[in-house]
């Protein structure tokens, strides 16, 4: 990989000096105003629903963001720039950036407080939540190499089961082009770059793609600054991905493709004996018709290999001293899974869509303990499938029905516990049968009022990593639980979308859920070095209700502007092992949150400055809701600057105001912060 790291840097600096003798090349409006976000308010497809629903139009609530939009952003990372979405979080404020990979899960609405994902990620139809942890590496996404994203929010089980509780975030890559070169340079502070080469040629019906990407930061002292020691270093991260795809189309209106990536991560966690690395192994296969055909049809399978390990410390109450207390030194997980799906179009009853889908899994976690010099082995199996059937209809003129039903069926067994001085434990194997079930209509009241209505279920079995693998953050730690049940939940929404002119949209959705079993950080106890104890427990009940709103307005071509607003209430409706949770809160999910966004673009001279500004409550650390996070704005900037038909300049800036904000407490008082003011600067070739 450090070949890999070193070609894409040394390429992308030989690519961008030729940049210099295309500058102050004219630009014609008209292909500039070609290249740019016009409007995000045309309908499309939203794959995320399985091919079903448009926007605007449909009976579920979707957001979407074109290639324009992706392309123009100062984020350096996917998740930061989708933190814009109303309800959309990780487990922790902190980017991924600097984040530990298992503290990556997605969710949507407040769902989970924790972090594994309550959200289905998926990357050309195939998930990308960690099939042992449900986390998700962001990393392994460059949005500025994608067409489209969607974010479908509402329980998603009915079509694409297990996980998306929250909704289903679904990123859809771009199709190979005819002779396409693109280079990217981006250095910014904190010892921060990045480089990037993606090159796709098409001869005939064979296209042909690749991406290769190197990223590096020094990070910066996570540690609250007087709270430091002599310990607390840097939090540093460095990666390097490589994207391929091969496509066929077959004069029979068919495509074959094949999609492979292959990643490696090493992250510094903020002391020089807490570390983690990873490294994943992707490869696709996809069948498909074409998609206008009578019958659209797709068929997958894919394959998985991932391994992660991390080690942890303990430090001294002064941080001037430290000693590696946990090495998980191997954490290997495999997973092969499949589909396939056909949706009938223009049949008396509307679409009718048909799948399966199947997913096998299997992982462990081998770790020493430093202190005892002994070794742990933990892990199992799951096999997780599903059936399912959706129907889309529009009668009666302004109505539509959407709704579906799916059969899951879930196995989990193999599952062993092996420890010195111990009797190997070998936990009993365990099926289950999920039903779920999503219906939903909407009706144009008037012209461009509509009125929405939906009712769902979801399901999440617990993942191999919550049955079997304890992990500790500072002074706290969290033990696995082999017991844990799936989680199950219940929604409903209701929402009124209203357009009164081409370049105005209102979108707002109330909604209430609860979740049976979900499984929580439970604290249950201390630990030696004062923190807290907490372990993977099922409860019985929480709740979560709330309010989401969007406006898009676009008043003129070159201006545009967003506002979006989410009201989230997530608390304990029943704990009978622990009263004391009733009516709290749940853990990292803050009440308010209000992002902005306005656009600016000279089209004649190619140039367009955009601002983001994200406000976020409140928000507790823990179950108990004792350490709270204040709340804090984000503001940042991104300019663009097209220099030649080829080729553009940008600079973006996060955290503009510098605010210095907590995004974790540790039980024993330790605050860490998020990413002070960073910035980048760097250029953009396309031939």
């Amino acid at each position: 990989m450090d070949r890999v790291r070193h070609f894409c840097l040394c390429f992308g600096l030989l690519v961008h000096a030729g940049i210099v003798t295309h500058a102050g090349d004219t630009v014609e409006n008209s292909e500039w105003w070609e290249g740019l976000d016009q409007t995000r308010l045309h309908p499309l497809t939203v794959s995320a629903l399985r091919g079903l629903p448009p926007i605007p139009g449909g009976v579920f609530e979707a957001t979407a963001f074109d290639a324009a939009a992706l392309n123009h952003s100062a984020y350096w990372t996917a998740d930061d720039f989708l933190r814009q979405i109303p309800g959309f979080s990780l487990f922790r404020r902190t980017s991924s950036l600097v984040a530990n990979p298992t503290t990556q899960g997605a969710s949507l609405r407040g769902i989970g407080p924790s972090g594994a994902s309550r959200s289905l990620v998926l990357f050309d139809g195939v998930p990308l939540n960690d099939p042992f942890g449900g986390w998700v590496y962001w990393s392994l996404l460059n949005l500025r190499q994608a067409e489209r994203v969607e974010v479908v929010r509402g329980g998603g089980s009915a079509a694409w089961g297990n996980t998306a509780l929250g909704g289903v975030i679904q990123v859809v890559p771009r199709r190979p082009h005819v002779s396409v070169l693109e280079t990217q340079l981006s250095i910014g502070n904190q010892g921060t770059w990045e480089t990037s080469i993606y090159g796709s040629e098409r001869i005939g019906s064979l296209g042909l793609a690749v991406e290769a990407r190197a990223f590096s930061t020094d990070g910066y002292k996570r540690v609250r600054a007087d709270q430091r020691g002599d310990v607390d270093i840097r939090s540093n991260a460095r990666h390097e991905v490589i994207h391929f795809l091969a496509d066929y189309v077959f004069p029979t209106e068919a495509r074959f493709s094949v999609r492979g990536t292959i990643f490696d991560e090493r992250r510094g966690n903020g002391t020089q004996l807490a570390n983690n690395s990873t490294e994943n192994y992707r490869l696709h296969f996809k069948l498909e018709s074409y998609e206008d055909a009578l019958l659209a049809w797709r068929a997958d399978i894919y394959g998985i290999k991932s391994d992660y390990a991390s080690t942890f410390s303990s430090v001294s109450a002064e941080r001037n001293s430290e000693v590696l207390v946990l090495d998980q030194y191997a954490v290997p997980s495999t997973a092969l899974g499949g589909g396939w799906r056909g949706t009938w179009r223009e049949t008396e009853l509307g679409a009718i869509t048909l799948g399966t889908d199947w997913l096998g899994v299997q992982g462990q976690t081998r770790e020493r303990v430093i202190f005892a010099g002994d070794d742990r082995f933990a892990g199992g199996r799951q096999l997780l499938g599903g059936i399912y059937a959706e129907h889309d209809w529009e009668f009666a003129d302004a109505w539509r029905w959407q709704a579906g039903l799916r059969l899951d069926y879930w196995r989990n067994y193999r599952g062993f516990e092996d420890q010195p001085n111990t009797a190997r434990k070998e936990f009993s194997a365990e099926e289950r049968y999920i039903i779920n079930g999503r219906a939903g209509v909407s009706r144009e009241i008037v012209s461009n009022l509509m009125l929405r209505s939906a009712v769902y279920q979801a399901f999440r079995v617990p993942t191999i990593n919550e049955l079997y693998r304890p992990f500790q953050v500072g002074a706290d730690l969290t033990q696995a639980n082999a017991g844990l049940d799936p989680e199950r939940l219940l929604g409903a929404e209701i929402g009124v979308d209203y357009a009164p002119a081409q370049m105005i949209e209102l979108r707002n959705t109330v909604f209430y859920n609860t979740v049976k079993n979900p499984i929580l950080n439970v604290t249950v106890g201390t630990t030696a070095g004062g923190g807290q104890l907490r372990q993977r427990r099922n409860i019985e009940e929480t709740r979560i209700y709330g309010w989401e709103s969007e406006l898009r307005v676009r008043p003129a071509p070159e201006w545009s502007a967003s506002l979006s607003y989410s009201l989230t209430d997530a608390r304990v409706e029943q704990a009978d092992d622990q009263p004391t949770l009733v009516g709290r809160r749940l853990a990292q999910v803050p009440r308010h949150v209000v992002t902005l966004g306005i656009t600016h673009q000279w089209l004649r001279a190619g140039s367009e400055i955009s601002v983001q500004g994200r406000w976020s409550d409140v928000q507790f650390e823990d179950d108990l809701n004792q350490r709270r996070l204040g709340s804090y704005p984000l503001l940042a900037i991104a300019l663009q600057q097209r220099i030649s038909e080829h080729g553009s300049l940008f600079f973006g800036v996060e955290n503009l105001l510098d605010r210095r904000y907590p995004d974790g407490i540790t039980g024993n008082g330790l605050v860490t912060e998020g990413r002070p003011r960073s910035y980048q600067a760097g250029i953009r070739l396309q031939y």
